[in-house]
């Protein structure tokens, strides 16, 4: 194993785990995950007014953490394109590969906008995303 942290392999243990007992079921838990994190952003001060805002105060919440170098983003009738630089999960999705465990739908970035956006609009949405160079990855977050 390349990382010796040992939450960075708490987290690993616990994602392979779930993927081996549930598999593409893990798409509940993912979503479970982006809901505390928009309540820990609305929490501490957040502002979850509108698609604007959420996207606004969900990547002040992640740089504030460390968890990526720059997020950016377009709305566009309703949808989000949002660009993420230097995510800082990349050891993790790393390890997720390299054990063939389905990562889809895993990223908090992506499910925690998602999620803001299904609370402000009250429409469903989801997102697909595509990888560019390592650490940076682009999605469509997109109403269903």
């Amino acid at each position: 194993m390349k990382n010796d942290d040992p939450d960075t392999i708490i987290i690993e243990g616990l994602i392979e785990a779930l993927w081996t007992t549930i598999g593409t079921g893990c798409t509940a838990i993912w979503r479970q995950v982006a809901e505390k994190f928009y309540e820990t952003v609305e929490a501490n001060g957040g502002d979850m007014s509108s698609p604007e805002a959420c996207l606004e105060s969900i990547k002040e919440y992640f740089l504030k953490h460390n968890a990526l170098d720059d997020m950016t983003y377009e709305i566009k009738d309703g949808e989000a394109f949002i660009k993420v630089k230097g995510c800082g999960f990349m050891p993790i999705v790393e390890e997720m590969d390299a054990k063939n465990v389905d990562e889809e739908h895993s990223c908090p970035f992506y499910n925690t906008s998602l999620m803001a956006f299904e609370k402000v609009t009250g429409n469903m949405y989801d997102w697909k995303r595509e990888r560019e160079e390592h650490g940076a990855c682009h999605a469509h977050v997109k109403r269903v």
